[in-house]
């Protein structure tokens, strides 16, 4: 049985969740502080070094949030307590201000902004506008089907990376989430090439190096901004990658990459059936934490959660740094 399996499997005393918490946290900041000379040298001569020392402790959040509706309202507070969190791109009047009161109550939190990748989206936003200027970059069998994913309230159609279009309408869709906000950086969502987007093994290949070549462009544009994936690919250029509903696989997504940039963010989603299983969330950011991920958590992802666990992972981060 794997260390992470026997961790899940175990009952963990709060005073054992302390130590195991610790101890983890005390790895994070140590890896993202020993940025030494050598590694800077490396870094210029494969990819961009990101040079923000990201000394934050190894929890965020996702916070789709739409403030102006009822049973979101009100959740600034919460939000502000982590020092990471994932947000709408949305440049509305109503979500600039949500965004504009969380810094105010914590100026230092990273804010991610939402960005889609690989398929269409309905998401408000003004980098989402750019992507629907796509016109004829998607993904077309050779019968001349168009595959279609599950989305709420539509069917979706999928972007062939492979087109100049969809790169163009891309790469100025993270130009302008970037522009039109002081974001810290871009959760790059479905970034990923799915099975059914083409029958052919060679062409979806064709399709990752063309996502890959699209990414190295962004990394560079952005040097200084964190970039992260939603996929279970690690891609050069990025920061990490979010795991989400995989904590199986937890040990292959989080072993270090060395084509990510500094520092290194891997990022790791679960989802609860309900907010008070403390028991799962202890268990799951012990796994999490051993493996150098931030822990992430949520019943549903306008709802924003926090146990006092997570105020002991901030206790704990706090204490090693004075060490």
């Amino acid at each position: 049985m794997s260390d992470s399996k026997s961790i899940l499997s175990a009952k963990i005393s709060k005073r054992n969740f302390i130590k195991i918490i610790a101890g983890s946290v005390l790895s994070i900041s140590t890896s993202n502080n020993l940025f030494s000379y050598n590694k800077i040298q490396e870094s210029k001569n494969s990819l961009p070094f990101y040079p923000q020392n990201l000394d934050i402790p190894p929890i965020f959040c996702i916070a789709y949030i739409s403030p102006n509706v009822e049973d979101q309202k009100n959740q600034e507070h919460i939000v502000a307590k982590y020092p990471l969190v994932i947000v709408p791109q949305d440049q509305r009047y109503d979500f600039i201000r949500w965004r504009d009161k969380v810094k105010s109550i914590n100026p230092d939190i990273k804010m991610l902004a939402y960005h889609m990748v690989i398929e269409e989206t309905d998401v408000p936003g003004p980098g989402h506008d750019k992507l629907r200027k796509v016109k004829d970059s998607w993904c077309v069998y050779p019968g001349g089907l168009v595959p279609m994913v599950d989305a709420v309230p539509r069917k979706m159609r999928i972007f062939d990376p492979r087109k100049s279009e969809w790169r163009s309408c891309f790469l100025d869709g993270c130009r302008a989430t970037l522009s039109a906000y002081p974001y810290d950086g871009l959760f790059l969502d479905q970034c990923s090439v799915f099975v059914k987007s083409n029958p052919f093994p060679g062409v979806r290949d064709e399709m990752r190096r063309a996502i890959q070549d699209v990414l190295l462009q962004l990394r560079k544009e952005f040097p200084n901004m964190l970039l992260i994936g939603n996929s279970r690919y690690s891609w050069s250029g990025l920061n990490g990658e979010m795991n989400e509903f995989r904590l199986n696989e937890i040990e292959r997504e989080l072993r270090k990459y060395p084509g990510h940039s500094l520092p290194r963010v891997e990022l790791v989603q679960t989802y609860l059936k309900h907010s008070n299983d403390i028991n799962t969330i202890v268990k799951e950011m012990s796994i999490v934490h051993a493996h150098g991920g931030f822990y992430g958590t949520c019943v549903k992802a306008q709802q924003v959660l926090w146990f006092e666990e997570f105020d002991q992972v901030i206790r704990s981060y706090n204490e090693k740094k004075l060490i």
